[in-house]
C-alpha cells in the first residue's frame, strides 16, 4: 500500500478538479467518436459547463474548454426545420438503436476509463455499487472522506477509476437531463410518437438532481474541510473506503 500522503483542503481541491477534467476530455472524446461512428455529425463538443476559456476548431468541430470541467456535450448539426415547426438536426435522423447508442457514449467512456484504471472486476464493482451511493446523501460526508483516503494512500489512478465509475452510474438514473432519462424518453417517443417532440426537462426532475448536488455538495463541504481526517483511525478509514467504494481499493 502507498504511503499516506497529507493533503490541504485547497490541494484536495484542487486533484478532484484534476480528475473531472480528466474524466470529461475521456467522455467528451468517446462521445465524438460513437456519434461520427453512427452517423451523427456535430457542431460542437463541450468538455465544460459555464463559459468557454479556449475554443478550438478541428475536424469543422468547435471544441470547448472551460475551467468548470464537470461534464461533457455534445451539439448536433442542426438541419433545419422539421414539419411540425421542431428544430432538426443530425441526431434525430438517426434510427432508434443508433441515438440510443449516442446518448449512451458519455456513460461508456466514463466506464471504460474506470475499467482502464481498475481492472474489468474492479471497475464494474465499483460501477454496480454507485448506484446506491450516488443516491444516497445522508453519507456524503463519510463517502468523500473515504474517498480521499483512498486517493492519498492508493494515488491518483485509483482514484480516477473509482470516481469515474460513480459518475457513470449517477449519469444513469432516470432523472432528467441525466443520460438515464434521456434514454428512457427517446424510447418513449418510440412507442407514443407525440406529434410534437418536446425538448423542455420537466421542473420535477430538475428539483430532484438539485437536492441530489446539494446533498452531496454539503458532504464535498464537509470532507474538504479536513481531508487528512484519521478518525476513528487510518486503517478504519480504509476499510470503510473499501466497503462504501466496492472492492476498488483493494490491493
Amino acid at each position: 500500500m502507498a504511503e499516506s500522503m497529507a493533503m490541504s483542503p485547497w490541494m484536495a481541491l484542487a486533484w478532484l478538479w484534476l480528475l473531472m477534467t480528466v474524466i470529461s476530455l475521456v467522455s467528451g472524446v468517446v462521445m465524438a467518436l460513437v456519434c461520427w461512428g453512427v452517423g451523427a455529425s456535430l457542431s460542437e463538443v463541450r468538455f465544460h459547463l459555464g463559459p468557454p476559456l479556449l475554443t478550438v476548431r478541428l475536424r469543422g468541430v468547435k471544441w470547448s474548454f472551460g475551467f468548470l470541467n464537470t461534464g461533457a456535450s455534445v451539439t448536433f448539426e442542426p438541419l433545419g426545420i422539421r414539419r411540425d415547426g421542431t428544430d432538426d438536426n443530425s441526431f434525430l435522423r438517426l434510427a432508434l438503436p443508433l441515438r440510443l447508442i449516442a446518448l449512451a457514449s458519455t456513460v461508456a467512456g466514463m466506464l471504460l476509463l474506470a475499467v482502464a484504471c481498475l481492472s474489468p472486476e474492479r471497475g464494474l464493482a465499483a460501477f454496480t455499487s454507485g448506484f446506491e451511493q450516488v443516491v444516497n446523501v445522508f453519507l456524503a460526508r463519510e463517502r468523500v472522506v473515504s474517498f480521499f483516503a483512498l486517493l492519498r494512500t492508493e494515488g491518483f489512478v485509483p482514484a480516477l477509476g473509482v470516481l469515474s465509475a460513480k459518475l457513470a452510474a449517477l449519469n444513469l438514473l432516470p432523472l432528467p437531463p441525466l443520460t438515464g432519462y434521456m434514454l428512457l424518453r427517446e424510447l418513449w417517443l418510440a412507442v407514443w410518437r407525440p406529434q410534437i417532440r418536446s425538448n423542455s426537462v420537466p421542473a420535477w426532475g430538475m428539483t430532484l438532481v438539485l437536492l441530489l448536488f446539494l446533498g452531496w455538495g454539503y458532504g464535498l463541504y464537509e470532507g474538504l474541510a479536513n481531508p487528512n481526517s484519521k478518525e476513528p483511525g487510518l486503517s478504519t478509514m480504509l476499510q470503510e473506503a473499501k466497503r462504501l467504494i466496492g472492492t476498488a481499493a483493494d490491493p
